[in-house]
């Protein structure tokens, strides 16, 4: 499968770059010999990231056996690639222009479904986690880049956020030229990542696909459906949005019943309240 994101009419010359530290922690990463040292000398380049990421490191989300005091120690307790996805969700606050309450909301809603993803693909045993992370954190960077955009109205975005993505989609495509879904796909065409996170980004709303993909792509997208309503429900956008869960794609994609949902999100609601202010403060 190789398909292009980039055939939206959307202006991809104002594409966000990935952020600094982001971008040399991927390269790092993906390079075999890579050490503990040269992970560190990048994470410290950025004194902010490197202390959320040890605030979230030893936070009960990861159940860690000892506690984290050092990056080279989270190296070697959480493994470069939960590491890498640490680095991404704290620096992703770099790709906005300002930073004011829209951005943190915006950036608090990207954390929630991460972390929610993870969660999720733990329990149900059907993809990998750290993939699933990603997945979660992404799903709405389109979102971000139209915030960027100058005479967009935060009205409009925070509406965005709030209701039904499918029910935006026409809206978008008449103002922007494309959804937010779009040009969140093309985004993370642009930064290299996999067609996969572009899927699944493209079609979290409604875990429809033009061409049925393979098991993994579903999985995940069904997995981002579902942790997508999260952040709602946990009063990021202000007061707590009620859940509708039987309305949702992902549950029925992945044939689980209410009963087994509720038992899922209440989960990660204990682990998430436990440690909300490390992870959203």
């Amino acid at each position: 499968m190789k398909e292009s994101f980039q055939s939206i009419n959307f202006d991809l010359d104002n594409l966000p770059a990935m952020p600094t530290v982001a971008a040399q922690m991927m390269e790092l990463v993906n390079d075999p010999n890579v050490s503990a040292r040269a992970i560190t000398k990048v994470i410290t380049k950025d004194p902010s990231v490197a202390a959320r990421v040890l605030k979230i490191a030893n936070s009960s989300f990861y159940s860690m056996t000892r506690q984290v005091t050092s990056l080279p120690t989270a190296i070697v307790l959480l493994g470069e690639t939960t590491l890498r996805n640490l680095v991404l969700a704290t620096s992703l606050k770099g790709i906005n222009l300002t930073f004011g309450s829209l951005e943190k909301m915006l950036w608090q809603d990207s954390i929630v479904c991460a972390l929610a993803s993870r969660y999720l693909s733990c329990k149900l045993a059907i993809a990998d986690p750290e993939e699933a992370f990603i997945a979660g954190l992404f799903r709405n960077i389109g979102l971000i880049v139209l915030n960027n955009q100058k005479g967009i109205p935060a009205e409009f975005i925070f509406r965005t956020l709030q209701s039904s993505r499918n029910n935006m989609a026409k809206q978008e495509r008449e103002i922007f030229g494309a959804t937010h879904a779009e040009i969140g796909a093309a985004v993370l065409e642009s930064w290299k990542l996999s067609d996969t996170l572009c899927l699944v980004t493209l079609h979290h709303s409604d875990v429809q696909f033009e061409q049925e993909p393979n098991a993994n792509v579903i999985n995940l997208t069904s997995i981002v459906n579902i942790a997508d309503q999260l952040p709602g429900y946990f009063g990021v956008f202000g007061r707590p949005i009620e859940l509708n869960l039987q309305n949702l794609s992902g549950p029925q994609r992945l044939n689980l019943d209410l009963e087994q949902l509720s038992e899922l999100i209440e989960g990660f609601r204990v682990i998430f309240e436990e440690n909300r202010k490390d992870f959203l403060a």
